[in-house]
Parts: C-alpha cells; sequence; structure tokens
C-alpha cells in the first residue's frame, strides 16, 4: 500500500473520531504511516544504503519481472515483525484496553495492518486447511507459502511448498 493512501485513510478515522482533539487526530495519523519506518530500516540493514530516495527505487521495481540483463537484487518484502497481525493487533488492543490513550495508536496501527492485508482471512484459512500438506505436490511437512492466482476474474488461494510455488508462479508469468 502507498504512503499517501496510508495517510489519507488514517487522517480520515482520524478527523471521523476525533474530530475536535487535535492530539489524538495527530497520533491516529502518525500511527497509521510511521510503522512503515521498519521497511527503510530493514532495507538500509540489508543494503547498506541510508537514503530514503534508495529505498523507494527499490520498492518501486522489487515487484515488476526482472527484464534481460536486470541484475538488481531483489530482497523481498521487508516486512519485520510489525506487519503481522497475528502478533501485534493483540498485543496492542491488550495494552489500549487499560490505557485510554493508546486506543488511538491501536486505531492508526490496526487501520495501516487492515490496508496492508486485505485478504489476510484467506490466506489464513487455506494455510489451516492445508495442515502441513503441500496442497501441489502432497508432501508433508515443509514450510508453506500461500500463493494467490487470478485467472478469468477468479482469484484463488493455495497452499503450496516453495518448489511449487515457484513452479506455480512462473507457470502464471509465462501464460
Amino acid at each position: 500500500m502507498r504512503f499517501s493512501t496510508h495517510l489519507f485513510s488514517s487522517l480520515a478515522v482520524g478527523l471521523a473520531l476525533y474530530p475536535r482533539q487535535p492530539v489524538h487526530l495527530a497520533t491516529v495519523v502518525a500511527a497509521g504511516t510511521l510503522i512503515d519506518i521498519d521497511h527503510l530500516l530493514l532495507y538500509s540493514l540489508q543494503t547498506g544504503d541510508w537514503s530514503v530516495v534508495g529505498a523507494l527505487r527499490y520498492d518501486r521495481y522489487r515487484n515488476r519481472r526482472a527484464g534481460v540483463g536486470d541484475t538488481r537484487p531483489r530482497y523481498g518484502p521487508l516486512r519485520s515483525w510489525l506487519h503481522n497481525p497475528l502478533l501485534t493487533l493483540p498485543a496492542l488492543w491488550t495494552l489500549a484496553a487499560g490505557r485510554p490513550h493508546m486506543r488511538a495508536v491501536a486505531l492508526g496501527l490496526s487501520l495501516h495492518l487492515l490496508l496492508d492485508h486485505p485478504d489476510w482471512p484467506q490466506r489464513t484459512v487455506e494455510r489451516w486447511r492445508a495442515g502441513g500438506v503441500c496442497r501441489a505436490c502432497g508432501r508433508p511437512g515443509l514450510r508453506l507459502q500461500v500463493v494467490r492466482t487470478d485467472r478469468h476474474g477468479v482469484r484463488r488461494y493455495r497452499a503450496v511448498c516453495r518448489t511449487c510455488a515457484m513452479r506455480e508462479l512462473g507457470s502464471i508469468l509465462y501464460e
């Protein structure tokens, strides 16, 4: 999700919930946008490049297919544990339950994660449904990743091992 989307959605939610409380409004906006600093930190630790411009350039090309002669490294999504809803949200909302001033932080971070992971429930259900067995080759006990395919307007999720994921993604890219 883009920074501007997080900024404007956090601003809209903050204005709707805290129209006369500027501190809470600013807290919702800050929590909804500044969590992405972890992307810059992880990029900098992997590359040694601490410039924001370098991180933005990397973000532009990392999701595109590599063209002929493109040897630039791809480090993956660069998401820390803060972007994992199962780890972050329960702890955050438990902390906010006893502290009213923390609710604005919890709200901003929850909104951010909701925008970043709109298909999280489908991915989680598919991972549980697979039960540790690859849906493509049937091998048990492997670490599975959920692959999404969009064919003919139908979105499909499959929990597969790394080998099968590369095969499935390769067949999608070259159809």
